[in-house]
């Protein structure tokens, strides 16, 4: 635990210190972000700062794992080159704005690099210890999950803090998990991960200095995504590939939700658009500050769920599944009660007798 600790930490200072060299050069580069009809900011903020840690995390990562001896899984470097040509993409899209379907293409290039390397998922523990065997649906599910993870953890940077807070506590839930399960190769890589983003996410945290950019959320999101596969393809796998769903589950539930329900309404599922729940948080008057609290909120405590079933067995099935809802749930009702609330003073007479909308 202390050599975890220890990576973290130096993970966290190099990445501090290359964000502060990016809020210099990002301007001067022409990465920097203008708002617009859809921002949530209003001032030009320099972007890519997601750059520092798709840089030294790898980096330091490899050189932890080989001077310690640790072993990774198979598969890492196949992940670790997919991810560099989705942050390289993605990067090239922070300066020149690259069309859709050239970053869908890298996206999906980037899974099928896994793919090519033979790792996949080919079964599902379910709660409870229930298995669901893939066959033949292992790629296309395997491809699925890797695009789609990329896609919604993109979708989801747009306030202060909200991507990297995340992160944080995925990478840490996870580094957690795989220590208690003694996975140290998981382990060692979330906990650098953790580190690294938590330094970047010190610029980042509202008021933010410096945005992530396409470069770090999709990096990101593939990267969590891929880790779940190469952590989680078995049941005899180091981590189950549905703790990894859970402590996600605040950007794939609001991801999914908004999807489906522009799909429903006929809306163009496909165009960028400001109907997240954090985006609609924000419209009723909620500060960056509160929404981004509130997602690491919900994330923690799902962590906790996480690791409480999954590494120390101290919860049942059924207690388990429903503290999976209740903040989903809540976080719906958030959003739902503040929208009605906003209807209500719109449409309630003022004391002269004259609406106040």
């Amino acid at each position: 635990m202390a050599f975890l600790l220890l990576m973290a930490l130096m993970a966290s200072g190099l990445t501090w210190l290359g964000t502060v060299v990016l809020c210099r050069w990002s301007p001067r580069l022409g990465l920097l972000d203008i708002p617009n009809d859809r921002s949530s900011h209003s001032q030009p903020t320099p972007r890519s700062g997601g750059l520092s840690f798709v840089l030294i995390w790898p980096l330091l990562t490899s050189v932890a794992a080989l001077w310690s001896g640790t072993a990774m899984p198979p598969g890492t470097w196949a992940l670790l080159l997919g991810g560099l040509l989705i942050a390289l993409v993605s990067l090239m899209d922070d300066r020149w704005h690259l069309p859709a379907y050239v970053r869908f293409s890298a996206h999906v290039m980037g899974g099928l690099i896994l793919l090519a390397d033979g790792r996949m998922l080919r079964e599902i523990v379910l709660p409870g210890e229930a298995v669901w065997l893939l066959g033949w649906l292992s790629v296309p599910i395997t491809l699925l999950w890797i695009v789609g993870l990329t896609n919604a953890y993109n979708f989801m940077d747009g306030i202060d803090g909200l991507a990297a807070g995340q992160a944080v506590i995925v990478a840490t839930t996870l580094a957690w998990l795989a220590y208690v399960r003694a996975a140290s190769g998981p382990a060692l890589a979330m906990a650098t991960l953790a580190g690294a983003v938590w330094g970047f996410l010190l610029h980042n945290w509202p008021p933010a200095r410096i945005f992530m950019g396409d470069v770090g959320s999709a990096y990101l999101g593939f990267t969590f995504a891929g880790w779940a596969v190469l952590s989680g393809a078995t049941r005899s796998s180091a981590l189950p590939f549905l703790a990894w769903v859970v402590v996600l589950a605040p950007f794939l539930f609001d991801t999914g939700v908004t999807l489906v329900s522009r799909i429903i309404r006929g809306q163009r599922w496909y165009e960028a658009h400001r109907e997240h729940f954090y985006q609609r948080l924000i419209r009723q008057g909620w500060s960056h500050l509160a929404v981004t609290s509130l997602y690491i909120g919900v994330a923690a405590f799902l962590g906790l769920v996480v690791v409480a079933y999954y590494g120390y067995g101290r919860m049942t099935r059924a207690w388990f599944m429903a503290a999976i809802m209740l903040p989903l749930l809540g976080l719906v009702g958030l959003v739902w009660g503040a929208e009605v609330r906003t209807r209500w003073r719109s449409t309630t007479p003022s004391p002269t007798g004259r609406g106040q909308g």
